[in-house]
């Protein structure tokens, strides 16, 4: 039973990175030939997202690397042991977490990383 509250809490933080990640880099990035959207609107995204997604940006594959193998790891020593929603999660949260791990080190996750710095 505790070692489905580790791989949970590895869930929630692989969920949790890529969301900080998408909210901070890659819609601003795309966002950007437009004008700023309204305060109201970016405020509660900007603080739980917004803030922690910018130095993930700035990790990049420092951060999304290691996420991704503790993820797949996880899900190696574990796939018999878990039940069957919470194997089908970590799948899914280990695969965006892969994928994150794979994009922040194209160069088109390098430009959006500088993007985000500049």
């Amino acid at each position: 039973m505790a070692g489905t509250r580790i791989d949970r809490a590895l869930m929630g933080v692989q969920l949790y990175v890529v969301a900080a990640y998408l909210s901070a880099a890659i819609i601003p990035y795309l966002w950007s030939p437009r004008p700023a959207p309204p305060t109201w609107m970016v405020f509660a995204a900007g603080w739980l997202l917004g803030v922690p997604g910018f130095y993930i940006t700035l990790l990049g594959p420092l951060l999304a690397v290691p996420l991704a193998t503790a993820g797949a790891l996880t899900l190696v020593l574990n796939y018999r042991t878990l039940p069957d929603r919470l194997r089908v999660w970590c799948m899914v949260a280990t695969a965006l977490a892969t994928a994150f791990a794979f994009f922040s080190l194209t160069p088109q996750g390098q430009s959006i990383a500088t993007f985000v710095a500049d």
